[in-house]
């Protein structure tokens, strides 16, 4: 077994004591909204990490009660492609990193937390050299890309050892949507200690969306959220302990002020990069107007209060702030007992300086295949479980993730229709790699799919959702998981051959 260095081992005591209990659960309610705006159940959201343990011996320091004082937003390092190619190297390594405004230990790619940022147009190459200075092995999932699956490509299933250097190369389609995507590691056992230290990047991809009226040349913002906890020895603490305050980091700093003029139209891109922690986002007297989720541009333009994003998922909306003053971005209360999370204060939006005649917001965005009204393939229903809470285990239609089975054979081009059906007392954002979906029904009840998406809430007690997606472009092997990293390093996980 590849040793691991003691913070490393530490953080795999903790996540153990933690998933002896639930690490997701819900509260009691009726009314569900999955996907592109809010989950919640009685109004209150889904629940984030809500095992309290206590901390393992050898763990590094306790959390921090009172953290920091709020930081100064900076956006993360951005390198762009160049004549159809971008090609760059990362870095995977535990180290000294700029966090909150000071240097602290974390796991980074390159030092920096969030990683770099990546700009690419559809038809490019993105190649990147990708060096492992870890003691244990680590990979690269670009999370939302449809590339393919096989060789060097979006391929889970290699490991890349300590000391080893290895060059994974993506070819974007033509046609492949505009949005915001991510890349973290996904090394089995090891995908939420490596994403909850920092592992983690963003990838943006440019396209029509970008030259619409009321987009074109709109100032953007990337917002990079990850849930976390800071400990006295000043490295990050992904677990919530007893004693602990969950942090919402933005863009490695801490409820930092962003400044805009009144009536200046500005984008913003929300990643929620957490290992667990679900964010249910409002921003004090504004709209989100929704223009694509998971990467995908909406049909149309959807105005939110709130803004409910699942570990993974994306978001890209229209600000438009109002008069002069302060505005909290927060991430609202929700849960109860040992699964509550706390209000959290995200941001702060200062809207002052001279003020700028508001432009209209678009209303219709870009056109895509409905596919609630496409010709179905296959049907096929998939459980998501909890065999047993103590010990704590999960499990997907009663098997744990076997790298060697494979669980779905798809046929290349066919439109399939599954059935996610979660039996157990918690939340399970259901994530597929290369190939979006479509949310068709909530609970047997038929929804207007608004885009595709890549990762999605599946309600709790017998809840379910029914998605179609369309395997098209690549052949090959890939994954579908619980996209609460804990839960899919413990096997919540299955395999999807695509043949011609």
């Amino acid at each position: 077994m590849t040793p691991r260095s003691p913070g490393q081992a530490s953080a795999r005591r903790r996540l153990s004591l933690t998933t002896r209990r639930r690490l997701l659960g819900a509260t009691g309610g009726a009314a569900l909204v999955v996907g592109l705006g809010a989950v919640g159940r009685g109004g209150a959201g889904a629940l984030g990490l809500g095992a309290q343990a206590t901390p393992a011996d050898g763990a590094a320091g306790t959390p921090m009660a009172t953290p920091v004082a709020p930081s100064l937003f900076r956006e993360p390092p951005l390198r762009v492609s160049q004549e159809g190619l971008l090609q760059t190297s990362l870095v995977a390594r535990s180290g000294p990193a700029d966090i909150v405004g000071r240097v602290m230990t974390a796991v980074t790619f390159d030092g920096a937390f969030p990683g770099p940022t990546l700009r690419v147009r559809p038809g490019d190459r993105l190649r990147i050299d990708l060096t492992n200075e870890l003691p244990e092995a680590t990979n690269l999932h670009v999370h939302g890309l449809h590339v393919s699956p096989r060789d060097n490509g979006d391929n889970v299933f290699l490991h890349i050892m300590p000391g080893e250097t290895f060059t994974y190369e993506y070819a974007l389609p033509l046609d492949h949507p505009s949005g915001l995507y991510w890349y973290h590691p996904h090394q089995h056992g090891d995908s939420f200690g490596q994403v909850a230290s920092g592992l983690l990047g963003t990838i943006i991809v440019e396209g029509a969306i970008d030259e619409l009226p009321g987009i074109a040349g709109v100032p953007e913002r990337l917002l990079v959220l990850q849930s976390s906890q800071l400990t006295a020895a000043g490295d990050l603490l992904p677990l919530k302990q007893q004693s602990g305050e969950i942090l919402t980091f933005v863009n490695g700093g801490f409820q930092p002020e962003l400044p805009l003029r009144p009536g200046q139209t500005e984008r913003w891109r929300i990643l929620n990069g957490s290992a667990d922690n679900f964010l249910d986002l409002q921003l004090d007297g504004h709209q989100f107007h929704l223009i694509g989720a998971d990467g995908n541009p909406l049909g149309q333009t959807w105005a939110r209060d709130r803004l409910f994003l699942s570990p993974g998922e994306r978001a890209e909306v229209l600000i438009q702030p109002g008069a002069p003053g302060r505005y909290a971005f927060r991430s609202l209360a929700w849960g109860e007992a040992f699964q509550a999370q706390n209000e959290m204060l995200v941001a702060t939006m200062v809207v002052g300086g001279e003020p700028v005649a508001p432009a209209p917001l678009p209303t219709t965005l870009l056109p895509f295949e409905d596919l609630s009204v496409a010709k179905i393939d296959k049907r096929r229903e998939l459980v998501f479980q909890e065999p047993s809470q103590s010990p704590f285990t999960v499990a997907i239609d009663g098997k744990v993730f076997d790298p060697h089975r494979v669980d779905q054979t798809v046929k290349l081009g066919a439109v399939e229709e599954w059935l996610i059906r979660n039996t157990s007392p918690d939340w399970h954002p259901f994530h597929i790699h290369v190939n979006d979906f479509q949310v068709v029904a909530i609970n047997g009840q038929p929804v207007r799919p608004r885009s595709g998406e890549d990762t999605v809430g599946v309600p709790p007690d017998g809840g379910e959702i029914t998605i179609r997606t369309r395997f098209k472009d690549f052949s090959g092997k890939f994954v579908y998981h619980c996209h609460i990293l804990g839960h899919e390093d413990l096997g919540m996980m299955g395999v999807v051959e695509v043949i011609e």
